[in-house]
């Protein structure tokens, strides 16, 4: 193993760690690190770049526990490290049909990211090699036992149809993952149409007086931006949104609820929250039987 130092923590609050990427400043990822009296809660896991698991062992002595936001690779590459992993049932059957580069890829876009002056000292033993270990189940209203403090699971599908918040009411703190931002992305086949994540939006505005900041996995935003993603979902429900068409992840041409400014993550009305999503799935489909077809769901 070489001696790059992959992460780096910064405690947001007691026993409360932000854990992001020390070899680059190109990569905003984040995932946490709460310690508890009886074991440490570990949201989320990143790309997999460097070990986590060890990293984590520095700031705590305690059994580490993993959950995660959602199913997508950038929250969950390194779970391996853990053994096992929780998130919400309905995200489940996808993390399971998950893919992901083999370590010599993940090497070569390490590289590409990191400062110059450590691309050389970087070595494929470094990474940590994606594969599914058991999920179990989380449903909304969860709470999470860590001995001295609870940890609520709320669901706010939408980004993803099981996409959770973890809420420590006694530190004012909701882990959010990429339920609600300023790039929440509708897109990906397993997306739940606009009106479905309004739904879920108001579902977590309930909690809204219970944190004073949101802790993301790429950003960290204030409770506000809740109103403005109810706002935004609703215009976009009415046909008066911004319509705004982007070339997005992959080339695509993608369709944003509101204008940019300067950059991906900037509103030209200056809000905070935008998202894309995909104008053929904005109401809820009605209920009805499904049909089985065995294939599997789409990620675009």
């Amino acid at each position: 193993m070489s001696d790059v130092q992959y992460y780096k923590a910064v405690e947001i609050a007691e026993k409360s760690w932000q854990i992001e990427y020390a070899f680059t400043d190109q990569e905003h990822v984040y995932c946490y690190l709460l310690e508890g009296r009886d074991c440490a809660l570990v949201i989320d896991t990143m790309y997999g770049y460097g070990s986590l698991k060890t990293f984590c062992e520095t700031l705590t002595e305690k059994p580490l526990k993993l959950v995660c936001t959602h199913f997508h690779l950038d929250h969950v590459a390194a779970n391996s490290e853990f053994g096992c992993c929780y998130m919400h049932h309905r995200d489940i059957a996808n993390y399971y049909d998950s893919r992901l580069p083999g370590t010599e890829q993940m090497l070569l876009h390490a590289k590409e990211e990191a400062f110059p002056e450590l691309r050389e000292r970087m070595e494929e033993a470094d990474m940590v090699a994606f594969a599914p270990v058991p999920a179990y189940p989380l449903y909304d209203g969860d709470l999470l036992d860590l001995g001295d403090r609870k940890i609520e699971v709320i669901l706010v599908g939408g980004h993803s149809a099981g996409s959770v918040v973890f809420l420590d009411r006694e530190r004012r703190i909701a882990y959010t993952g990429d339920c609600c931002n300023s790039n929440t992305l509708l897109g990906f086949g397993n997306s739940l149409p606009v009106a479905a994540y309004l739904k879920n939006l108001l579902h977590f505005k309930k909690y809204q007086d219970q944190f004073d900041m949101m802790y993301g996995g790429h950003q960290v935003l204030p409770p506000s931006v809740i109103d403005e993603g109810i706002e935004l979902c609703a215009r976009i429900i009415a046909g008066t949104d911004d319509k705004e068409q982007v070339q997005g992840m992959f080339g695509r041409m993608t369709t944003y609820g509101a204008r940019h400014a300067d950059g991906p993550l900037s509103r030209a009305d200056g809000k905070l929250f935008n998202m894309c999503y995909r104008p053929e799935r904005i109401l809820e489909a009605e209920e009805r039987p499904r049909v089985i077809d065995f294939k599997p769901v789409p990620m675009f």
